[in-house]
């Protein structure tokens, strides 16, 4: 729409009270409040229908890497609108984006990961991560391998499973999620390091967190851990050092997939395309990502997996 395109903010703010269901709304002041009408964007401002002006310091929801209003971005859009807006990638089916994205993605990513699936978003990333790991674990004829580990205070996304992986206590309240599959650790916050514990120490403490964790489960019944390279909507909680590489050691030693959620630090939040090779040393057997891949301009995510898993599943059944 026009830059000068004047809006009734009034008009805006009775529909959206009316109709808009949003995430994570505070239901005690809303149908007073309402909401702020963000009609306007430049740069890492955003601009609301009243027209004040506010830097967005987190970029969205930690998605709009490459700022508001991208005019290359804008072409490039509207060009592969005009050319091809959408086919279905079921069965034998591609586009040249798709093709070269995933070509490209396999070029960025550590290790050997290299096959990619795409989806609409964070939530189905980690969603579908889940779901292919338990069918690979079927087609070793290791059925039993379904747990699913993750961490207090991690965030994994919003739709069932993913809200299940979650660690965030105050989102599971009110809701019936999957105690039964899905299992938390403490969560390698710094701030709550006992004073007199050194980093070494308390890294050590929330390493075997995880290793007592598949113990107590059975390694048998454990598929997978999944971890953010950083904490976002936890904290922001960086782990010490080693720690994420300590813990791929953990889950290589018992044959628990490590998935890495960079659904935030992908694509150039911690200075690289990928955290988790080129900041903390480790290389995972699946990389879930979203956000930054698009800049959230359009919905967008890729699970991205190892050789190893997709020679597995790629194997047709007989």
């Amino acid at each position: 729409m026009s830059a000068n395109l004047k809006y009734d903010t009034e008009s805006l703010w009775r529909k959206d009270r009316d109709h808009f269901i949003h995430p994570w709304t505070d239901f005690s002041t809303f149908k007073e409040e309402g909401s702020m009408v963000m009609s306007n964007s430049e740069g890492a401002y955003v601009i609301d229908s009243d027209g004040n002006r506010y830097i967005d310091g987190i970029g969205g929801l930690w998605c709009v890497n490459i700022g508001y209003a991208n005019e290359e971005m804008a072409e490039a859009i509207a060009e592969q609108i005009r050319q091809i807006p959408y086919f279905s990638p079921f069965g034998h089916q591609t586009t040249p984006p798709a093709a070269e994205l995933a070509a490209k993605l396999a070029r960025l990513t550590p290790g050997s990961l290299d096959h990619v699936f795409f989806g609409t978003g964070g939530s189905m990333s980690n969603d579908t991560a889940i779901r292919i790991i338990h069918y690979y674990f079927n087609r070793l004829g290791k059925t039993s391998k379904k747990k699913i580990i993750s961490r207090t205070d991690g965030y994994h996304g919003s739709t069932y499973l993913a809200m299940s992986m979650t660690g965030v206590e105050f989102d599971h309240q009110g809701f019936d999620l999957a105690p039964d599959l899905v299992h938390h650790i403490p969560a390698p916050n710094p701030y709550r390091r006992p004073d007199g514990m050194s980093v070494e120490v308390f890294c050590d403490e929330k390493v075997a967190d995880l290793e007592n964790k598949i113990l107590e489960l059975g390694p048998e019944n454990v598929a997978c851990f999944i971890a953010e390279p950083i904490m976002g909507a936890g904290g922001v909680i960086v782990p010490p050092p080693g720690y994420h590489r300590r813990t791929r050691e953990v889950c290589d030693r018992y044959e628990v997939i490590y998935i890495s959620d960079e659904v935030v630090t992908g694509f150039g939040r911690l200075g690289q395309f990928f955290a988790s090779e080129a900041v903390f040393d480790f290389v995972p057997d699946i990389i879930t990502s979203a956000k930054g891949i698009s800049s959230g301009y359009v919905p967008l995510s890729a699970t991205i997996l190892s050789k190893e898993i997709y020679d597995v599943i790629s194997v047709p059944q007989a």
